[in-house]
């Protein structure tokens, strides 16, 4: 297999066993009389650096934003966010990455994401040892989305952390780079006074009062819990009572994790290798970037279509349906040479993602289960292959 054959069989996302997915992916490409073992595909990925599907993955999130950015009240809003990835039972991975349970043999990596919760795009991503830890790797980030072409241009940059990430040395850092920032903090974090005072006061963090100056708002949810958020926004672009809504958007990174996990299967990983993992990793990452664009244009397409017709709900692309498409006929697009054939290979297949949709129901709450199931397949959650 060549380089270009081994990436595309990558942006295939087949996670059915090697030499079987290979068999699958041969007739996409035009090489239905090709045969290959799985030793030699495994000699053959190991002569591609990972940075190279890395790079891929950067070209993903640059490009997804061709069509435009949806922002909110001017921002661009990203939710940065960690998850632990469960590894193959190799002796080398813990090595690198690390591990869980008992003496820490459960291979295990770090995974983290600046994920647009408006435009469905993974800005970054990382996969490291978990001893890294998530406030780093959100520190990288931030680096790294400074140094992109799309940052700052025309809208203004908003980043939506959870209680497991607030420092003084990343709100520095934020502040340095001009990011917004809103971040769930724990009592602990703020003196005595604030943390149990007034719905909305701005403090001075740091001891003395000499650091920088917050804003500190107090929502009780639903549940009759307190939330505590720390801002650098000020009250004349977004005013107390829009910060319930406002938090409540990090959930979509959380459903994010869940469609890369169950329906993209991230952990399923095709090697043992350290450099296979990041390999795969990176490829998954690309895959979501890439379906995300065909399902916006799809399900741009089920919103016209459907104006005007008295529905009770919207509707949106069914993501499952579309990942299967994906997978089918992806590449047969990526390989063909003639533009006008490509375009109609294309337009067929977001076609055919729109031909099965879901409503959507807003509003909808989901209570969290005091112990959920261990089964690790969903019924909701079905394999594509």
């Amino acid at each position: 297999m060549t380089f270009t054959e081994v990436i595309l069989y990558m942006l295939g996302a087949a996670k059915a066993g090697t030499r079987n997915a290979l068999e699958r992916a041969f007739p996409q490409m035009k090489k239905e009389n090709m045969t290959i073992t799985r030793q030699a595909f495994s000699a053959a990925r190991q002569k591609i650096k990972w940075e190279a599907i890395e790079e891929l993955f950067r070209a993903s999130a640059e490009g997804s934003r061709n069509e435009g950015l949806r922002l909110w009240r001017g921002y661009r809003v990203m939710a940065i966010d960690g998850t632990y990835l469960t590894l193959p039972s190799d002796a080398a991975l813990p090595e690198h990455f690390g591990g869980l349970g008992d003496k820490c043999t459960s291979a295990t990596a770090l995974a983290s994401l600046p994920y647009d919760l408006e435009n469905d795009i993974i800005l970054d991503a990382k996969i490291a040892p978990i001893k890294d830890g998530e406030r780093s790797l959100a520190d990288a980030h931030l680096a790294g989305l400074c140094g992109m072409e799309s940052f700052r241009q025309g809208h203004r940059e908003l980043v939506i952390l959870d209680r497991g990430y607030p420092s003084h040395a990343l709100v520095n850092s934020l502040l340095d780079k001009e990011i917004a920032f809103v971040i769930r903090v724990p009592r602990s974090f703020l003196s005595r006074e604030v943390a149990t005072g007034a719905g909305d006061v701005e403090v001075a963090l740091g001891r003395g009062g000499k650091g920088p100056r917050v804003r500190v708002v107090r929502l009780t949810l639903s549940t009759g819990e307190e939330e505590t958020l720390m801002t650098n926004l000020p009250a004349s672009d977004v005013e107390y009572g829009a910060f319930g809504e406002l938090y409540n958007k990090r959930w979509g990174v959380e459903t994010k994790y869940g469609k890369l996990k169950n329906k993209l299967e991230t952990e399923n990983f095709s090697g043992r290798l350290v450099d296979n993992i990041k390999q795969d990793f990176f490829a998954t990452m690309t895959v979501a970037n890439m379906l995300a664009t065909l399902v916006r244009q799809a399900d741009g397409n089920v919103k016209e279509s459907r104006k005007g017709d008295g529905n009770k709900w919207e509707y949106k692309v069914n993501v499952n349906h579309a990942i299967g498409v994906y997978r089918d006929r992806i590449l047969r697009v990526l390989v063909e040479d003639d533009i006008p054939t490509r375009r109609r290979l294309m337009a067929e297949m977001i076609g055919s993602m729109e031909r099965c949709v879901v409503p959507i129901r807003p509003g909808r709450e989901v209570p969290r289960k005091k112990h959920p199931r261990k089964a690790r397949f969903h019924h909701n959650h079905k394999s594509n292959c």
